[in-house]
């Protein structure tokens, strides 16, 4: 709380449970976007992306804004991994966030994911 000239102005800084998966949903797009341009992506490349992680916070907020992820990083394919998850894509690991993803250029161009 500050108060200047009369005015008074309070800030809550509570981070709720909600606000932190739209940050780590953010970081995760961040994340996304640096390993398209490290594996020498087109920005108009569609992917194809599988993600992995033991944090329970990390995969409900994966899972909560599938929609903003995908089409932030045009992804056409995005779920978690199964046990052939990096096959066909490249691996990249952010071990502060405690993440692992795989990427390729998707197959085609394809519809984005949520559109008919």
């Amino acid at each position: 709380m500050a108060t200047e000239a009369g005015e008074t102005v309070a800030l809550e800084v509570t981070i709720t449970p909600e606000l932190r998966r739209e940050g780590y949903a953010r970081e995760v797009v961040r994340l996304i976007q640096d390993a398209r341009k490290a594996d020498g992506l087109e920005v108009t490349d569609r992917i194809w992306l599988r993600w992995a992680t033991a944090d329970p916070q990390l995969a409900a907020a994966l899972a909560e804004h599938e929609a903003t992820i995908s089409a932030e990083v045009l992804a056409t394919d995005y779920g978690p991994a199964d046990d052939a998850a990096g096959a066909d894509g490249e691996q990249h690991t952010d071990a502060g966030l405690g993440l692992t993803f795989w990427i390729r250029r998707a197959a085609g161009p394809g519809p984005e994911r949520g559109t008919a």
